[in-house]
């Protein structure tokens, strides 16, 4: 299991400039869901025989007791510790910690019929508040004989935020955007490019925003100066509409609708 490197896509912030009617946009937005996973992706590779787990298809790949108990992990930047627990027939449950504290929980449960996968991942401290995100996945090759349901190979699909996680409130004041969202996340700037305090998330430090024509912006995040994201968001001329463009600047592009809650 993978923890899903969301960040740049988790925060989803529609934005105008001064000049339109505040009536007309201002309020909560949600993306659209659920986002398709790109076929060319890796498929996840999970074995669980005679009590023990192993992620193939983890980066890096580990094998470990699933007996419950936090087992160390080497050259794993992310965590020191996993364990797995065997739920019941078709549910296994993962957490992952780091100095002690939990960053990851997650679920695999697999489906009566063998042949899809849904992945729950409670995401811990990235934000203020933890989220979930739900992966649903197809069986591409069974496990062996007498494996566990969630052994094999699988294709991950789609995935979505079940509990909305990413609504955003914004207004605009004068030439002022203020962003909150119900991750604990927030920020008041000018629309001008100048630096502002970011809130809420501990791999972001400080944002820009500025608009590059009448109803598009774009939003640099930043950690200690450097540019760790750039959005751009674009708003339809129905106002209800919002297009946005995540680069995490490591050549990872996603694209995502949205639409204006009120």
């Amino acid at each position: 299991m993978k923890r899903e490197f969301l960040v740049a896509c988790i925060a989803f912030v529609a934005c105008c400039p001064s000049a339109w009617p505040r009536s007309a946009f201002e309020g909560t937005w949600r993306p659209e869901y659920p986002q398709k996973v790109s076929a060319a992706r890796k498929h996840d590779l999970f074995d669980l025989t005679n009590g023990v787990f192993e992620c193939h298809s983890c980066t890096p790949a580990y094998a470990l007791a699933a007996d419950g108990a936090d087992h160390a992990v080497g050259n794993d930047p992310n965590y020191d510790t996993r364990s797995i627990t065997v739920l019941d027939a078709r549910t296994v449950k993962e957490v992952a910690k780091k100095s002690g504290a939990t960053l990851l929980e997650a679920r695999l449960i697999a489906g009566e019929d063998g042949t899809t996968l849904t992945e729950l991942q409670t995401i811990i401290g990235e934000t203020a508040h933890p989220y979930v995100v739900r992966i649903h996945c197809r069986r591409i090759a069974s496990g062996k004989p007498g494996s566990h349901a969630v052994s094999g190979e699988w294709q991950r699909v789609d995935y979505d935020l079940p509990n909305n996680d990413e609504d955003t409130t914004y207004r605009i004041k004068g030439n002022t955007l203020s962003m909150s969202d119900k991750l604990g996340r927030s920020f008041t700037a000018k629309l001008d490019g100048t630096d502002a305090a970011y809130h809420g998330s501990p791999a972001i430090t400080s944002v820009s925003v500025r608009m590059l024509d009448s109803s598009t912006l774009e939003e640099k995040d930043k950690s200690h100066g450097k540019v760790v994201g750039i959005i751009r968001w674009k708003v339809d001329p129905d106002g209800r509409t919002i297009h946005a463009r995540f680069d995490d600047t490591h050549g990872g592009l996603q694209e995502q609708t949205g639409h204006r809650l009120n």
